[in-house]
Parts: structure tokens; C-alpha cells; sequence
């Protein structure tokens, strides 16, 4: 074995080939197994358990992980074998792990762990999809910065990736923004207000939705609003109420149920305001120019707005779709699903399909009785399209799990109109997010905006850096004003995108803004902090980037340090299990423990000196350590999208 060229991958095919041969000896020819990390150090480096061979070799598993460990006789990689009580524990050569892994680290640099996929595919992701009527919110910042990070992982391991972004920009939610600039905007543009287009339109959303409010409460002191009370107090529902208040005045009251459960039929229905709003539907549906102009103009202030946004926080997109442009389609799919008797028209002339087909119950309209087409079509049609056009192996949306029904429908249905396409796609489903101020409420203009939270992370970071240099902490007690802008950014973005990314995706959580920007806490300052650790010392030892050196290498003995080797190793398969399950949480747990390992030794100066330490070879081998975190730490900030600062 030629342990100059072995990587980490190739260790570890080494060990399952022994381990399977030592399985075939004692008469397991081809048995599964999976080598993992014992839960104590000093039980071995990698083990597995012998107990489902019990069945088929018919002894017990203590004796078959004996036969087993005296099948595996120690080699170039193994150091000794160990049996425990059904498990066989194998223990590697520090000096054969501490240089494969920190050849293949200072080797790589930045790529380490990269191209691990075995079978590179074509992945499509969907993420951010924002409707044009307001600024991006908390929400969208959770989303962009998921899809971004799934997106980069994807890359990072070798798959080929194609970053989509579908824009909301047409229906009802439009229309009333853009009939709130009509009655009210005052021919205000972004220049003249000073302000983005995004939040000068979302200004006039959150304005429509008050007056609306406005116009109800008048309508209800009507004759015709009494009318339907009345209606509504002799229904059950209305006589529960009625019986409920009665028994604990504090509940609601009648009329207050009553309102609240008609607001949405009141805008369909009686509302004026709704009325014009839906005369500006049919009238861009119907092409009228007055109406396109006005529609293109706030859609390009709102698109403009959203792009600064998406270049603050560093996601982009290969592929931009708008709703305008595909709201049709699927129409031709669905005609298809009639043909071939998927789906079924109704008597009404709606054509729906049975959900029966497909173990759900009810049914679903993909075309109303007027012929047209409803959200789910759209779906349908985009998602047909873009298998046809791009030719992806699977399709990733990243979507809330309000969405999970939605979706679920929708491959189902995927999979009657165009069988094995539902086995492709993926809904990549995750929880609420929320301030200390409780939930976002975009209509009653209470949502918290993208650029207001990155604005206020700036603002916090730059006030714990400037702290830091007030107490001597930072590197450079003198900074520029340019330069502790520049710091503020960067800190303030790494806080609030690894905060956002270190649940897994379907946890719910409440976003702390000042707990992220903690720099002893598991954040992203605290890895930017140990990362400007690794840049300090290879700077201030010299010599340019350290390069691996096998002789100076294997003086890594010390506990403390073979962990953080051990560490490392594990980085490769990690990012590649991060990547295939969509969990960019992985990565970000992953290096605070890294990282919490490293500071441990940086800070451990009596046992462990680095800059310091008068023993040349032991000096240059914790240089390569450290500089083989320092790659590694970049590289895993990079893949959640956070740009590494050189100091702090």
C-alpha cells in the first residue's frame, strides 16, 4: 500500500475490504455492515455491531465479533482489533491518519472534500419564488438562504445544479398594490421617494389592506351587514356562538365571529375596493395597454428592489421564470389527463382528478368550469417543462410546510399525467420562523423586511466589533472607517445566515438576532473568529501557506491533536451526507465543533504552542494542522454562503 497517494477515500474502501473478508472467512460472504465512530474514544476509531449476523451464522454475537476481530490482523492502516461484548472496534495508525488526512486537506485547500458524489446528477432547484407586491421578508431570507446553501452543496460534491427562481408577478395580491398607487401612489416612483421599489409597492399592498379594513368596518354598521348577522345568529354555528358568550363573556362575541369569518366572501362579494381590484384583473388578462404599463413599471421597481436584496445576501439564479409567462401552462397536460382517463370532467364543465387514484381523498380542480387554470396546473405545466427543456434527474422545491399537502398533490398527480416523474421531484419542506416580536403579518404591514434585519445585524455587529477593539480583542486596534464598515457586513451576514441554517430544515425556531452575533456561542462570528485564528498564525509564522511535510507531520501525537485529525477526516463524507439529504445544518454543526477543537489547542499555549514552540518540526506539523482547519472552515462557511474575513 502506497500511503503517499492514499486519500481518505481510499482509506476507507482499505477497511471495509478487510472487514468484508473478514466477514467471508467466518462464513458471511456479503453481509452489510456500516462503520461508525464508537460512542467512547478509547474503544477504537470505527466499529460495527455483529448482532444481526446471529440468524444466519447461528452463533452468538460476542463469538462471531471474536472470530471476527482475529480475522482482521493489524496492517499499514489498522493498528489493533478488539472484540466488546458483540462488536468488533478497530483502532488506525495515528501516523497513517494524521498523513493522509493532512496531505489530501493542504493538498486540495479549498476543495477539500469536494467531487464525492459516485453518481453526479442534474439537480434543479427551485427556491425564494416571492410575489411582486411586497419587499422580501424574514421568510424569504430563511428560504434564499436554504436553496442557496442546498444549491452550493450540490455543486460542491459534483452534482450539476440549476438555481430557479419562479416570481409570483400576476393575480389578485398585484392588483390591489397597483390599485392602491392608483387612487393613492401620487405618481411617486423609488427616485423621487427615496426609497426601493420593492418597499415603495409593498407600502401600497399594506395601504390597500387598510383601507379595505377600513371600508369593512363602515359596511358593517349597513342594513345589509345586519341582514347577514342576523342570518348567521340563526344558524348553529351562530347560535353555538351566541350560546358560548353566554357562559364566559370574555369570548368573542357573535358579531365579531360572524365578520371575521366573511371578510374574504365581503371582498368577493360587496366590496367596492374588491370590485375594482378585480376589474384590473380581467383588464390585464384582457391585454388593456393603460394597465400592462402600469403593471410593467411597478413589477420592474419591485424586481429591481429584489435584486439588491439577492446580492446583499449572495444568492443568485440560473434560471428566472415569471408567472405571467407560465401561469397557462399545463392546460395542454391537463387535455392529455382527459384524454388518456386520468382525469374527468364534471358536469359543471370543471375538470378535476380523482385523488381516490392515488390514496388521498376529495378531488381536485386543475381547470375550472370557465376554462381556466388554477395554481396546481401551473405547477404541473412548469415542472413538465422543465424535465423536457433541461433535462434534470430531480427537482428540489423549496417551499414552507404550509406547502406539504400542496405538494403532495401535485407529485401524485405528476405521476398519473407522466408516470415516474413523481419519483424525481422533491419538496424540500421547512418550519416557521419568527422575531421575539411574534409573527409576521405582512397585510397589517408588520413584517419584518430582509433589509431591515440585515441592517440591524450590520448595526450589531459593528458595535461588537467596535467593543472588541475598545478592549484590545481585535487584531488591529486602529481601523478605518471603511474597514470596520467592511467587517460589519461581513460579521452580521455570517451571523444571521448560520443562525438561519444551523436547524435542519423542518425545525420551527424564533430567530435571536443578538445570540447570533455572540462570538464565544455557536455562530457564525465564532467561526469567523477561529478562522482569522488559522490566517494569524500561518502570517505570523511565515514562510508562505505551510505545505504537507510526512516527517514533520507525524510528530501530531497529543490527544487534543489526533481528535482534531480525526475531525477533519470525517469532513468529506460529512459534506457529501449534508449535500444528498438537503441539510445544510450538518455543515454548520460540523464547524462549530471543529472549530471548538481548534480553540481549544490555539488557546491550550503550555501544552500545545504553536507560534511559540522552539521545536522547528513540531512547529511546522501544527502549522499544517492548523492550516488544514483553516481550508476546511472556509470552505464550510463558503458552502452557507459566508464570505471568511482574513482578520477580526
Amino acid at each position: 500500500m502506497d500511503l503517499s497517494t492514499l486519500t481518505i477515500a481510499g482509506l476507507e474502501a482499505h477497511l471495509r475490504e478487510r472487514v468484508a473478508a473478514a466477514l467471508a472467512q467466518v462464513g458471511a460472504p456479503g453481509a452489510s455492515f456500516e462503520l461508525v465512530v464508537p460512542p467512547q474514544p478509547e474503544q477504537g476509531d470505527l466499529g460495527f455491531p455483529c448482532f444481526a449476523l446471529a440468524r444466519v451464522l447461528r452463533r452468538a454475537p460476542p463469538q462471531i465479533a471474536r472470530e471476527v476481530a482475529a480475522a482482521l490482523t493489524p496492517d499499514a492502516v489498522i493498528a489493533a482489533v478488539r472484540d466488546d461484548k458483540g462488536y468488533v472496534n478497530l483502532k488506525l495508525r495515528d501516523a497513517t491518519l494524521v498523513q493522509v488526512v493532512l496531505r489530501q486537506a493542504l493538498t486540495q485547500g479549498a476543495r477539500f472534500g469536494a467531487d464525492g458524489a459516485v453518481a453526479p446528477q442534474h439537480w434543479l432547484i427551485e427556491y425564494s419564488s416571492p410575489n411582486t407586491n411586497k419587499p422580501l421578508h424574514l421568510g424569504h431570507l430563511r428560504n434564499n438562504l436554504l436553496g442557496a446553501a442546498v444549491a452550493a452543496l450540490l455543486r460542491f460534491v459534483g452534482h450539476q445544479v440549476t438555481r430557479v427562481n419562479l416570481v409570483n408577478d400576476r393575480g389578485v395580491h398585484i392588483c390591489k398594490s397597483m390599485l392602491a398607487y392608483q387612487l393613492w401612489g401620487e405618481g411617486r416612483d423609488p427616485a423621487g421617494a427615496g426609497q426601493k421599489g420593492d418597499r415603495l409597492v409593498g407600502d401600497c399592498y399594506v395601504l390597500f389592506e387598510r383601507r379595505l379594513s377600513e371600508e369593512y368596518a363602515a359596511w358593517q354598521q349597513t342594513p345589509a351587514a345586519a341582514e347577514r348577522l342576523a342570518v348567521w345568529l340563526a344558524s348553529a354555528e351562530g347560535r353555538a356562538a351566541s350560546a358560548a358568550q353566554a357562559q364566559d363573556p370574555a369570548t368573542p362575541s357573535p358579531a365579531q365571529l360572524c365578520f371575521a369569518a366573511y371578510k374574504d366572501d365581503y371582498f368577493n362579494e360587496a366590496s367596492a375596493l374588491g370590485a375594482q381590484v378585480r376589474q384590473l384583473l380581467v383588464q390585464w388578462e384582457q391585454g388593456e395597454p393603460a394597465v400592462i404599463a402600469l403593471w410593467r413599471r411597478m413589477n420592474d421597481w419591485v424586481l429591481a428592489g429584489f435584486q439588491a436584496t439577492y446580492e446583499r445576501m449572495g444568492v443568485g439564479f440560473e434560471l428566472m421564470q415569471y408567472e405571467s409567462e407560465t401561469y397557462k401552462l399545463g392546460k395542454r397536460l391537463v387535455q392529455e389527463g382527459l384524454e388518456r382517463g386520468v382525469l374527468l370532467r364534471r358536469p359543471d364543465g370543471a375538470v378535476v382528478c380523482d385523488l381516490a387514484q392515488v390514496g388521498l381523498s376529495g378531488e381536485k380542480v386543475l381547470l375550472r368550469r370557465d376554462g381556466t387554470s388554477v395554481y396546481m396546473t401551473q405547477d404541473l405545466g412548469t415542472a413538465v417543462e422543465r424535465v423536457d427543456q433541461l433535462q434534470p434527474a430531480v427537482l428540489v422545491y423549496v417551499v414552507g410546510d404550509e406547502q406539504n399537502y400542496h405538494f403532495d398533490v401535485l407529485f401524485k398527480i405528476l405521476g398519473l399525467l407522466r408516470p415516474g416523474l413523481a419519483e424525481r421531484c422533491r419538496h424540500l419542506s421547512y418550519g416557521m420562523i419568527r422575531l421575539p416580536e411574534g409573527r409576521m403579518k405582512s397585510r397589517e404591514g408588520t413584517v419584518v423586511d430582509a433589509d431591515d434585519l440585515m441592517d440591524e445585524m450590520h448595526r450589531l455587529a459593528r458595535g461588537e466589533t467596535e467593543a472588541r477593539v475598545a478592549e484590545g480583542k481585535a487584531h488591529t486596534a486602529d481601523l478605518s472607517e471603511e474597514e470596520l464598515e467592511h467587517r460589519a457586513e461581513y460579521i452580521g451576514m455570517a451571523a444571521l445566515k448560520y443562525f438561519l441554517l444551523k436547524y435542519s430544515p423542518r425545525s420551527s425556531f424564533e430567530y435571536d438576532p443578538r445570540a447570533s452575533i455572540d462570538f464565544l456561542g455557536q455562530t457564525g462570528p465564532y467561526c469567523l473568529f477561529n478562522y482569522a485564528r488559522t490566517r494569524s498564525l500561518v502570517r505570523k509564522v511565515g514562510g508562505g501557506e505551510p505545505r504537507f511535510e510526512a516527517t514533520a507531520a507525524a510528530r501530531l501525537t497529543t490527544p487534543q491533536e489526533l481528535e482534531l485529525v480525526r475531525r477533519l477526516a470525517e469532513w468529506p463524507a460529512l459534506v457529501l451526507r449534508a449535500a444528498e439529504s438537503c441539510d445544510p445544518s450538518r455543515v454548520a454543526e460540523y464547524l462549530f465543533e471543529l472549530c471548538k477543537r481548534f480553540a481549544f489547542i490555539f488557546t491550550d499555549k503550555a501544552n500545545h504552542p504553536i507560534a511559540s514552540c522552539e521545536d522547528a518540526e513540531l512547529r511546522a506539523a501544527r502549522l499544517q494542522l492548523v492550516a488544514a482547519v483553516g481550508h476546511t472552515v472556509k470552505a464550510g462557511l463558503g458552502l452557507l454562503g459566508i464570505a471568511a474575513l482574513e482578520e477580526m
